[in-house]
């Protein structure tokens, strides 16, 4: 057994490996979280959702809260602008069908960060072990925290943030290498993770599971990120948007792009599953699009292909075009390889970072 398929247990919870889902903002709804549970993520998470949508008793941060009968181990993130509001935000939580409680501390997102949540939080020192201290009393759950290395380059913090969360009593911390003030483009710095990891380490009062998160696109990454920060799991964030096998390939230790008979039963069933989730709606096919547009990236021919896909209005749609188009190629053929051309943003080592357009252009908020 290789050392991302050992179990590990924190707070109580045994996660049957090494590889875990990230809590992606628009993306880690119940067909996703699926689709990849099912290719080997051992541990997978609803959206960050925000103290105020709870305490409101939002409709939509509400139906983000639904847990598909078939999902053995699920986690929730919440972030909010003070340790009272995330207290009795994580009282509610508790009181669902959630395994694990995650603190967002790292979110850069302008609107989140402005109403004092997210990384927010890294600006107030003080405010790290108000809000895990608060968090901590509020459930008897595994606890887990996700953060960044500092605001900026000028101002890395990690070493004390993990301290901070560590001494607070928390079960799982996940450091993201890049501050709040990085975009994509810049590299996740595995020094600074390594940094976080060995001083929480230090601190911590009780069990505590370290994980790396950053430019985790592939099997040698992942692998880079284990041997050069020491972090016991890893957290994989955009490498799964179109490419859910990502998770099966760290399991195997190898590259593994599917072939496109592979591809095409994935998503045919992820088709299957937005529809059983949403019903045959055009709201359930409009949010499918961004999904069916990454899974296509790889493919000969994939602008052709997203005119289509890109602009469904029922998921009966998407499934002919998928259908369609994996007749009209070799049931062998596999995603970047071969003459045929593709873009190269989106190749198996591109730090092109396909959420962009979704959270920082459009200023995406908590929920929404």
């Amino acid at each position: 057994m290789n050392f991302f398929q050992e179990p590990f247990m924190f707070g109580g919870l045994k996660v049957p490996n090494r590889v875990i889902l990230a809590p992606l903002a628009g993306v880690s709804d119940v067909p996703f979280r699926r689709i990849c549970q099912e290719l080997g993520a051992g541990l997978t998470y609803v959206e960050m959702l925000s103290a105020a949508g709870i305490h409101h008793r939002n409709k939509r941060t509400l139906d983000m809260c639904r847990r598909h009968s078939s999902e053995e181990r699920l986690g929730v993130q919440v972030t909010g602008p003070s340790a009272e509001s995330v207290r009795e935000a994580v009282r509610f939580l508790d009181g669902l069908p959630f395994d694990t409680i995650d603190l967002n501390m790292g979110c850069s997102v302008r609107k989140v960060v402005s109403g004092g949540s997210g990384s927010a939080i890294l600006s107030e020192p003080e405010r790290i072990d108000a809000t895990v201290g608060a968090a901590r009393e509020a459930t008897a759950r595994p606890l887990s925290v996700k953060t960044r290395l500092g605001v900026s380059r000028r101002a890395i913090s990690i070493e004390d943030t993990a301290r901070r969360v560590a001494r607070a009593g928390a079960d799982l911390f996940t450091v993201h290498g890049r501050t709040r003030c990085e975009k994509y483009g810049v590299a996740a710095d595995l020094e600074g993770i390594r940094r976080g990891i060995e001083a929480a380490r230090a601190a911590a009062v009780r069990p505590l599971v370290t994980v790396g998160n950053g430019d985790l696109l592939d099997w040698p990454s992942v692998r880079r990120m284990r041997e050069e920060t020491g972090c016991d799991a890893v957290m994989i964030s955009r490498g799964a948007l179109g490419n859910p096998w990502i998770f099966r390939s760290v399991l195997e230790e190898r590259t593994a792009h599917p072939t496109l008979e592979e591809w095409g039963d994935v998503v045919l069933r992820h088709l299957d599953y937005q529809e059983a989730h949403y019903g045959d709606t055009e709201l359930a096919a409009i949010m499918m699009r961004k999904h069916l547009l990454w899974y296509i990236k790889g493919y000969p021919l994939n602008k052709e292909l997203g005119a289509k896909v890109g602009y469904i209005k029922r998921i009966g749609e998407g499934r002919r075009y998928i259908m369609e188009y994996r007749a009209e190629w070799p049931s062998d053929l596999r995603r970047f390889e071969g003459a045929h051309k593709t873009d190269s943003r989106f190749g198996p080592n591109s730090k092109y970072d396909p959420k962009y357009e979704m959270d920082r252009r459009h200023d995406r908020g908590v929920g929404e």
